[in-house]
């Protein structure tokens, strides 16, 4: 091989240079890119915030402080501290998690923590998976302090991308329960389902590999999924409950899609059930 070059001309040299230099500036710039493609900041309105001020006496408005004197925004769903549960919420990759309020304030019978990601919503920052997942704890730490929380009365729910950092906190914090809404065991194998896996492998800088540490979550799980799921395909999620060392469930929602499945009549039922303590002593 050094022979081969030290024979080409200089104008080839040159020319084989400016392919290489090339191809770096084009992988340097997918990896820059990469987390464009993968998170998508939402805002809230104004007129949004101040129905969410006004619309409901059970919700509280709450801020966690991050580093460089941000801060993280989102709600609390009070309904009883003591003798509910409390659920930690993580939306999707475009999802400004104020969105569920409707339905978490009428249909769930817990306590709910949301708080929109960096950049989305009203939260400081720019996403990466690093910060969300150190964020998902500060949020829960934060909290479990502040209103006297324990482990086993807390569930860790996830929606899409936010399983990454549900299934995340509820590993290291040992929570009572888990739920997730179209999981997946890695966005990289997700990915390489779309596009060649060298080239992912190359470019992707968040990872959310969740299959790496999701048998040692304790956790009693329910997996929410769809076989008709146009985003996540359900062999990943398929994987990841595989995976799963833990009391467990699945619960298919025939002929949902990856952004309606809340939508289909069961989702919630499920959930209050699971919440419940009922389907979960099984793997």
């Amino acid at each position: 091989m050094v022979d081969i070059i030290l024979n080409l001309g200089e104008g080839q040299m040159k020319f084989i240079g400016f392919i290489l230099i090339g191809g770096i500036v084009i992988l340097g710039g997918l990896m820059l890119f990469s987390r464009k493609l993968l998170y998508f900041p939402t805002p809230v309105s104004s007129a949004r915030l101040a129905y969410l001020k006004s619309g409901f006496d059970q919700v509280r408005e709450i801020t966690i402080p991050i580093e460089k004197k941000g801060s993280l925004h989102g709600w609390l769903i009070q309904k009883d501290m003591e003798n509910l549960p409390t659920i930690f919420y993580f939306g999707g990759n475009a999802e400004e998690v104020s969105l569920n309020m409707e339905d978490f304030v009428q249909k769930i019978d817990a306590n709910v923590v949301m708080v929109n990601y960096r950049g989305f919503g009203q939260s400081d920052g720019s996403p990466d998976e690093v910060s969300l997942k150190s964020d998902a704890l500060a949020i829960y730490d934060a909290m479990a302090k502040r209103y006297k929380i324990t482990p086993d009365n807390t569930v860790a729910w996830g929606r899409s991308i936010g399983s990454s950092m549900a299934c995340f906190l509820a590993f290291e914090r040992g929570l009572g329960r888990l739920i997730l809404t179209c999981p997946f065991d890695s966005i990289v194998s997700v990915a390489a389902h779309y596009y060649p896996g060298w080239l992912v492998g190359m470019v992707l800088k968040d990872k959310h590999q969740t299959i790496y540490f999701s048998s040692g979550i304790i956790s009693a799980t329910l997996v929410l999924a769809s076989k008709a799921d146009e985003v996540i395909p359900p062999e990943n999620t398929l994987k990841l409950y595989e995976s799963l060392d833990c009391p467990k469930e699945l619960v298919y929602l025939d002929g949902a899609g990856h952004n309606t499945i809340s939508e289909f009549d069961g989702y919630y039922a499920a959930v209050n059930r699971f919440l419940r303590g009922y389907g979960t002593t099984s793997n």
